[in-house]
Formats: C-alpha cells, sequence, structure tokens
C-alpha cells in the first residue's frame, strides 16, 4: 500500500473478483485461493490473514446440499428430453458437476469472507 492509504478505499475487489480470480479484498492483489476451493493462509501482497476469516466446518453444507439437488434434478429432467448416450453423459455430468460444485463454494466463501472482513472494519 501507497503512503497516506487507508484500508477503506472505493475500486476494491468484490465477490465476484475474489470468486474467479482470487483478487484480495483489501489490496487486489491475486492469490487468495490455494487450490481450486481452498483459500489460501494469508494474501502474500498485504499480509491480510484469511485464514482467520474463512468460513470452516459444516456451514458449507447449506451452499453443497441444494447444488447437489438441483444437478440431480438438471440430469433427471436432461435424461427424459434428451436419450444421450452413456459416454456422453460422463463426458458432460463428469466435468459440469465439479465445476458447478467449486464454483458454487468460491463464491460463497468469498462472500463470507468479505462479510466477515467488513464486520471486523478490515476492508
Amino acid at each position: 500500500m501507497r503512503n497516506g492509504e487507508s484500508h477503506n478505499e472505493k475500486g476494491q475487489s468484490g465477490i465476484t473478483a475474489t470468486a474467479l480470480f482470487g483478487l484480495c479484498p483489501r489490496c487486489g492483489a491475486k492469490g487468495v485461493w490455494a487450490g481450486p476451493a481452498a483459500l489460501a493462509g494469508q494474501c502474500a501482497a498485504c499480509g491480510l490473514d484469511i485464514e482467520r476469516f474463512a468460513p470452516k466446518g459444516r456451514t458449507l453444507y447449506l451452499v453443497v446440499l441444494p447444488v447437489t439437488i438441483l444437478l440431480m434434478l438438471a440430469a433427471l429432467k436432461l435424461d427424459d428430453v434428451v436419450r444421450l448416450p452413456v459416454w456422453a453423459l460422463i463426458a458432460f455430468w463428469g466435468t459440469g458437476v465439479p465445476l458447478a460444485v467449486i464454483g458454487a463454494l468460491r463464491f460463497a466463501k468469498s462472500a463470507v469472507l468479505l462479510a466477515r472482513l467488513e464486520k471486523e472494519g478490515l476492508i
């Protein structure tokens, strides 16, 4: 951060930028994600302790369960409408399900992280 700047400035990354691009909510540098859906311990640029504010435990079941139910309903509806061969179903759902679950987890974790950081007054 440059001299004279505070942590509370406009132009900080939001939920979408944090979820999709891994931008730090405080400084905007990349590196919030250590894995596909795993938050890093801290920001390499500004030293923000991300792990302290990261959602943990069973709270993320509230995200995964509805996504799983929607994917199951979509699979059943797709099977009724279009009779695809088994290899096409495996290819489609084998890539679609992980992408949907990881995307939902990234958005949920980003939203919780940003809410907790705002509550503490760090962004």
